[in-house]
C-alpha cells in the first residue's frame, strides 16, 4: 500500500473537496508513491508522533488537524513539517471534511455519548452540526455528569434554565454554533471549547452550553479511523498516538 492508497481511501470516507474554504487538508508532507506497512494515527502531528512513528518503524501520521495550517515562509530544522520530511514520514490529514463525514468526528462523539441523533443539512452550520437526544437527562447538570462521565473530560457550562430536549453538537470550537443549534430547536449544545462570552450569549438565548474539551471531543475519531483503515488495508498495523491530552486542569 502507498501513500496515496492512504490518501484515496480517507478520500472516500471524507471527500476533500467537502472542507472547509478556510481550511488546509490532504497530504501535506511526503511522498504519495512511498510504501506504507504501519502508520501511526492522532489528533496532531506534533515532535511525539514523528517520535513515536520512528520508534515504532511507521511510514505515515494519519491526523485530524492539519500539520501546516497557516502559510510557512520557512521549513527549519527543529520544525514538524521539516523533520517529518527528513524522517521520511508522510502526513495526511483529514480535517473539517472528517468533521462533517458520514461516520466522523461529529458522528463519532454522539456515538460516545450515548445519543440517537442525526446530522443536520448544509444551510444548517455548513453542514457541521447533529441534532439528537439523550434517553432518561432532563436537566443541564445531569447532561453535565453525564458528559464528563462519556469522555473523561472536565465540562464547564452554563445552565439556561430550561429542560434538556434536543442538543446540538459540534466537535472542536463549535460554540459559535448554538445559535444553528437553537434554529434547529436545541435547547443545549454540546461542543469542546467555549469563551465566557460564548456561555453568557448561549444561556441569554435559552440554550444551555457546554464544553467538554477540544482534545476530549475529537479524540473518538482516532479509533474510528483504525478500524475502518484497518478493514481497508489489513496488511498495514494501525496505531494510536501515545500522545496524552497536553491540556492539563487543575480542580
Amino acid at each position: 500500500m502507498t501513500v496515496k492508497d492512504l490518501y484515496d481511501f480517507i478520500h472516500t470516507i471524507a471527500p476533500f473537496d467537502t472542507k472547509a474554504e478556510w481550511d488546509n487538508p490532504g497530504l501535506l508532507v511526503g511522498d504519495g508513491t512511498a510504501t506504507v506497512t504501519r502508520a501511526v494515527v492522532a489528533l496532531d502531528v506534533t515532535m511525539a508522533e514523528l517520535a513515536q512513528a520512528k520508534r515504532v518503524g511507521a511510514q505515515a501520521v494519519i491526523a485530524h488537524h492539519p500539520v501546516i495550517f497557516h502559510p510557512q515562509k520557512s521549513f527549519l530544522a527543529g520544525d514538524v513539517c521539516y523533520e517529518a520530511a527528513r524522517l521520511g514520514i508522510a502526513c495526511v490529514c483529514a480535517h473539517t471534511n472528517l468533521d462533517k463525514a458520514p461516520g466522523g468526528v461529529n458522528d463519532a462523539l454522539c456515538e460516545a455519548l450515548g445519543m440517537t441523533y442525526e446530522k443536520l443539512p448544509d444551510d444548517y452550520a455548513e453542514g457541521f452540526l447533529n441534532v439528537g437526544t439523550i434517553d432518561g437527562i432532563d436537566a443541564a447538570e445531569e447532561l453535565a455528569n453525564h458528559i464528563a462521565e462519556r469522555l473523561n473530560a472536565a465540562v464547564r457550562y452554563a445552565d439556561a434554565g430550561v429542560p434538556i430536549g434536543k442538543i446540538g453538537v459540534c466537535s472542536g470550537a463549535g460554540a459559535d454554533e448554538f445559535a444553528e443549534a437553537q434554529r434547529a430547536g436545541c435547547t443545549a449544545m454540546v461542543t469542546g471549547d467555549a469563551s465566557y462570552h460564548d456561555f453568557l450569549d448561549a444561556k441569554a438565548a435559552g440554550v444551555s452550553l457546554f464544553a467538554a474539551g477540544h482534545f476530549e471531543t475529537e479524540i473518538v475519531i482516532v479509533d474510528v479511523l483504525i478500524r475502518k483503515l484497518s478493514a481497508a488495508f489489513p496488511s498495514v498495523e494501525f496505531l494510536p498516538s501515545e500522545r496524552e491530552n497536553p491540556v492539563k486542569t487543575v480542580v
